[in-house]
């Protein structure tokens, strides 16, 4: 076949159902001809595949979105357009994908295509998938659409909504979240996941004498030093006004948790230095943990705040959870 809106060559034996006449011939290039002028009126990226899925139609919008040039792209497979990553992990999807194009005769989309271009920039897309019959040679035309910007500012406002924007630590939403899969994994493989609900004491004072933004500054002083001291693995989140939670994962006893509440205060007593100031606060700091305290987040959130107001009532020293009785499991 030919490329840029000439006409096309008839289809031979390997290309359509067997010989044609001189008319037929001639029809069925008009046919493709007029089918490569419309593809060449719209702006947006359209590629059309033969059975075997090489390129023979790759108009102005996908050259613009490519950097392919349709003479050099021409006969080339489909698969040169996609990244070597999507291409080995997606393998199973696109194999799936493929034969959904030869059977399926109605259009389709399909969505979270890593694309590549000529000087190998990735890009995500997206591509409408329909299939057209002229004069019985098949062709799938795909209009592909870059959805690099549309991703990002869903990615960005999924991070708005889960993220305090103070601080940029988890909020509330995204730490009960991590925490419920926390204690699947830890039911899973009867480990002990621990919850430590943090409150800064003196933090009021700083505001009163300050004022507000030397308050959020020392926030974030905090939030970077209580993300210092954690594992990778935990999750350090800031649920509202001074108040913090750390979910700890992996906890092999009480002992650990109880490491990681006295390296919080030790690591929260140090002065900080904002803005040319020296500031002091402390931490009371509540422990629970599961399956001991509770068995889903709610209720471990709920007696780790308890037991912060006895680590409060006792002068900051961290408290583990305990019952009317006196009992921590």
């Amino acid at each position: 076949m030919s490329v840029h809106g000439d006409a096309p060559d008839p289809p031979t034996e390997a290309q359509g159902p067997g010989q044609l006449s001189d008319a037929a011939a001639d029809q069925l290039i008009q046919q493709i001809d007029h089918h490569i002028r419309l593809l060449q009126l719209t702006r947006e990226a359209l590629i059309c595949v033969n059975d075997d899925f090489k390129i023979v139609i790759f108009n102005q919008g996908a050259e613009r979105l490519f950097g392919h040039q349709q003479a050099d792209i021409f006969g080339q497979p489909l698969t040169t357009l996609l990244c070597e990553h999507f291409l080995q992990e997606d393998r199973a999807r696109l194999k799936t994908l493929t034969r959904l194009a030869r059977e399926n005769h109605l259009a389709f989309r399909i969505e979270h295509i890593t694309c590549k271009r000529r000087d190998g920039e990735r890009f995500s897309s997206e591509a409408s998938l329909s299939q057209s019959d002229l004069g019985g040679y098949r062709l799938y035309t795909l209009v592909v659409r870059d959805t690099t910007w549309r991703e990002q500012q869903e990615r960005a406002l999924t991070h708005q909504a889960e993220h305090d924007s103070l601080t940029g630590l988890p909020n509330r939403t995204l730490l009960s979240d991590r925490l419920e899969a926390a204690i699947a994994r830890a039911a899973r493989y009867q480990r002990r996941v621990g919850v430590l609900y943090i409150d800064l004491d003196g933090f009021k004072p700083v505001n009163d004498s300050f004022g507000h933004e030397m308050g959020d500054c020392l926030l974030q002083a905090v939030a970077t030093r209580l993300t210092d001291a954690m594992r990778q693995t935990d999750t350090v989140s800031r649920i509202g006004g001074d108040e913090f939670i750390i979910c700890l994962e992996h906890l092999k006893s009480f002992a650990d948790a109880n490491a990681a509440a006295a390296k919080v205060v030790r690591a929260l007593s140090e002065p900080h230095l904002v803005d040319g100031n020296e500031l002091h606060i402390t931490a009371s700091v509540g422990i629970s943990v599961y399956p001991d305290h509770g068995k889903d987040s709610d209720t471990l959130l709920r007696c780790a705040d308890e037991a912060m107001y006895r680590s409060k009532d006792d002068g900051g020293t961290p408290h583990f959870y305990s019952t009317p009785s006196g009992k921590t499991r």
